[in-house]
């Protein structure tokens, strides 16, 4: 079994991309274009299926390479297919449309490359939402549903489950290219991708004529707050008994019960904040009592040395202060103040200069780190010679194929005490894509 397990790991940490032939942008584009060319060369669009090393890999069209590892463990790299980073990198191509084709020097076949891409991310999107006949009709999740609920055997489900422990959550969704996945551990729909998916939705029908959808969605959020009902996995001193914020999971069951344990994250609050900004929907219960505690843990400075007591699935890579300044700045979640004001000051006084004159944030990912900076400080309104400087080093640090390191956005806990991260080269380019054309529209 060691050796079938180490033969399906290993082949499935190959990234296979199957694409059209695409034009890679030559060294006298702009880093915006080069950026976007290494966006179009990596996104599927054909279904991915093959077998490497005895083992099968999956994808879809729409998706970007995104794979989860083991922390600790050079062998374990699966190749992960779900939306969630998709809506950020679909996020970051909205910047990318003819009202700023004249200020970031785009021509029409860059506004046409960025418009496919989205389109077809949307579509890759939505193959995630929950059918009308489930309890949980028209949430997302992370995962596809199980299609093979028999797998693993019985033998290897208990000694798997029993070495993770957990979470038990109640779902019905696991990740696509990894069969030894135990059952009980399947996830439901969440509160992060369900944010992020309608935020996305909103995009597709302003800029690219997608159906869009209504803000009927919002019940998702209020129906599962913490109100005392729900138990919680996790119990910081700062969070009180029933705070009133929003929850991670959305376990709709039929029937309700059991009630499985739930979180409060305070990234995932920061984008259910941003989506229901988005849809102009800030009156509904639980926004108040979000923005409290985000306004609080920046007060009591938790985000500076306890971090992993703020969010259960985010390292410490500046995640948190970009989502935050997102829902101040893009959802209008004025509220925040506080809290970006805070979060812009700490990034003001921790950059660090290279004798280039170049700026940086390092938390074990500099590319991804200081993209995040940027633009937390251009949403803060903080468009000084600190942007200038770090839009310097991520110019100096883009590579020949116009992307950026691979690095970890977000994580995954067992009850076990196993550390799974989440990793994408194609989200860390998304990201500088933002931040190159956010602070270029800056200037205009």
């Amino acid at each position: 079994m060691r050796c079938r397990f180490l033969a399906l790991t290993l082949g499935l940490g190959l990234a296979v991309v199957l694409s059209v032939p695409a034009t890679v942008a030559s060294q006298q584009s702009s880093p915006i274009e080069r950026a976007l060319g290494f966006l179009f060369l990596h996104q599927l669009r054909q279904p991915l299926d093959i077998v490497v090393g005895g083992a099968r890999i999956r994808d879809f069209p729409g998706n970007w390479p995104q794979f989860y590892s083991l922390r600790g463990s050079d062998s374990f790299r699966v190749r992960d297919v779900s939306p969630f980073m998709v809506a950020f990198v679909h996020h970051a191509l909205t910047e990318i449309v003819e009202d700023h084709r004249i200020t970031l020097g785009l021509n029409e076949v860059d506004l046409a490359a960025a418009r496919s891409m989205r389109r077809r991310a949307v579509a890759f999107m939505k193959a995630f939402e929950s059918p009308a006949n489930q309890p949980d009709a028209g949430t997302f999740a992370f995962w596809p549903y199980d299609a093979y609920p028999d797998t693993p055997d019985p033998s290897l489900t208990l000694l798997l489950t029993a070495r993770l422990k957990g979470p038990i959550l109640g779902g019905q969704r696991v990740p696509l290219n990894l069969s030894i996945y135990p059952n009980p551990l399947a996830i439901p729909s969440d509160a992060d991708v369900t944010a992020t998916t309608y935020a996305t939705l909103l995009d597709d029908a302003l800029f690219d004529g997608g159906a869009g959808r209504g803000p009927a969605f919002v019940r998702f959020f209020t129906d599962w707050r913490d109100l005392g009902f729900v138990p919680r996995r996790l119990n910081p001193d700062w969070l009180p008994p029933a705070s009133g914020a929003y929850l991670t999971w959305l376990t709709y069951r039929d029937p309700i019960f059991p009630l499985f344990p739930n979180d409060v994250d305070l990234v995932v609050n920061g984008n259910v904040l941003y989506a229901l900004g988005r849809y102009h929907r800030l009156f509904a219960p639980g926004v108040a009592k979000s923005v409290e505690l985000i306004n609080l843990v920046t007060a009591l400075g938790l985000h500076r040395d306890h971090l992993e007591e703020l969010t259960e699935y985010y390292p410490d890579n500046l995640a948190f202060q970009y989502v935050v300044s997102r829902a101040f700045h893009e959802g209008r979640v004025v509220t925040l103040a506080p809290a970006v004001r805070r979060l812009a000051d700490d990034l003001e006084a921790t950059a660090r200069y290279r004798a280039d004159g170049t700026a940086y944030w390092d938390l074990g990912e500099p590319h991804l780190n200081t993209a995040f900076a940027v633009l937390t400080l251009l949403n803060a309104g903080r468009h000084g010679s600190l942007v200038d400087r770090a839009i310097g080093y991520l110019i100096a640090e883009q590579n020949a194929l116009g992307g950026f390191d691979e690095a970890t956005f977000f994580i995954g806990r067992t009850d076990g005490g196993q550390v799974f991260e989440f990793s994408s080269a194609s989200f860390t380019t998304a990201m500088a894509l933002e931040a190159l054309a956010r602070d270029q529209l800056s200037h205009r």
